[in-house]
């Protein structure tokens, strides 16, 4: 028995490498591998599930129609896709059933090179943010055996279309555990610049924010692997930064980078300067109000930060204002705690509790027989 994971990167790495962790714990004997179509399989690897493919970012950042320039752009690697497709052709006689995490166009891929049973999680949309299309939603209907949804919103109105939708909750709540990292005293300012190329114009962009900031706080940025701190360095020292012990100083204002420190960032701090994507809806559902804005690059557009807010239902304050506007919504929030307190229940609302990558792998087990 073999059962492969299709995802189309990091954020739905982490989701289907959890399940696919966690459907081990259930089945140990069977086969389990992970198909990622836009990354290197870093969350997989992890986890200990083993690779059929290995991907690469676009230069869109995997966001190619949302502007001329990044579907050009994207025209450089357009081979991916058809190679993808071809190393699942090849592997279609010994992979039983699929599951895929990502967005509609994945699972026709993987429909189309596997012939196979699927089960579709299907993160990247919300009825809350932007509904599927109907054309969408017809392949849902003809290809899934279930669709998982974002939220139980949007699993209530598909089923009224007659998709067999229902929401388990989100797997990327799961494995949020602190490490017990000393951040310092509090309050804690944490900040969420991406994990992408574009995440390194963000970061120096957020650091304006830093140099404004009226209350004397505690600030802290979660450095993903995916960023190389030289770099940060090299552009932060460009605006007279200097890095010094794991701590950016200028004047009387202080940055900690931390790495491998994201859980901890996300559970003490009381607001997050966010300019992220699935870390944003993490620290949300972890109760933690964030603040965005537009930055550079196809993740952090104006519509794309406005989409995220919507999702989010003002857990995520999008602030048009910049810098002066974000700066007196940190005051604002620092001074409010009972509004930290309510855009908190909202996030945790929407994200939902941990424990539901169990909750599928469980299903998984049902829905294909196990």
């Amino acid at each position: 028995m073999h059962i492969c994971f299709l995802s189309n990167c990091y954020g739905e790495d982490r989701s289907a490498a959890l399940i696919a962790r966690e459907l081990k714990k259930f089945r140990p004997r069977i086969k389990i591998t992970g198909a990622p179509l836009v990354s290197c399989g870093r969350e997989y690897i992890k986890r200990g599930i083993p690779l059929l493919t290995r991907g690469k970012v676009p230069p869109s950042g995997g966001f190619p129609t949302r502007s001329l320039k990044g579907f050009l752009l994207d025209l450089s690697i357009a081979h991916v896709p058809l190679k993808y497709f071809l190393t699942l052709r090849k592997m279609q006689a010994d992979i039983d059933y699929a599951v895929v995490v990502g967005d509609v166009p994945l699972l026709i891929l993987g429909y189309l090179a596997l012939r196979k049973a699927i089960l579709f999680l299907a993160p990247a949309k919300s009825d809350y943010q932007r509904p599927h299309y109907r054309i969408e939603e017809f392949f849902m209907r003809r290809i899934s055996g279930k669709v998982l949804t974002h939220d139980e919103f949007t699993a209530k109105n598909l089923r009224k279309k007659g998709i067999s939708a229902l929401f388990l909750g989100n797997p990327m709540m799961d494995e949020l555990v602190p490490r017990g990292i000393n951040l310092g005293e509090p309050p804690i300012v944490g900040i969420l610049p991406g994990s992408r190329s574009e995440a390194y114009k963000n970061f120096i962009k957020i650091l304006k924010v830093v140099e404004r900031a009226k209350e004397k706080v505690t600030f802290v940025c979660a450095l993903p692997q995916s960023l190389e701190i030289g770099k940060i360095i090299h552009l932060a020292r460009k605006d007279k930064w200097v890095y010094e012990n794991g701590v950016l100083k200028k004047n009387e204002r202080t940055v900690l980078v931390v790495r491998n420190g994201f859980e901890d960032v996300i559970s003490k701090s009381e607001i997050i300067i966010g300019l992220a994507g699935t870390a944003n809806e993490q620290a949300v559902g972890l109760g933690r109000p964030v603040i965005s804005f537009t930055g550079y690059g196809p993740q952090t557009t104006f519509r794309r930060m406005k989409d995220q807010a919507r999702l989010l239902g003002g857990a995520v304050k999008f602030v048009s204002d910049f810098p002066s506007g974000v700066v007196s919504e940190i005051s604002f929030l620092l001074s409010n705690p009972e509004e930290r307190i309510k855009r908190g229940k909202i996030g945790s609302l929407r994200m939902g509790p941990p424990g539901g990558a169990r909750k599928i792998a469980n299903l998984i087990v049902k829905e294909f027989n196990l």
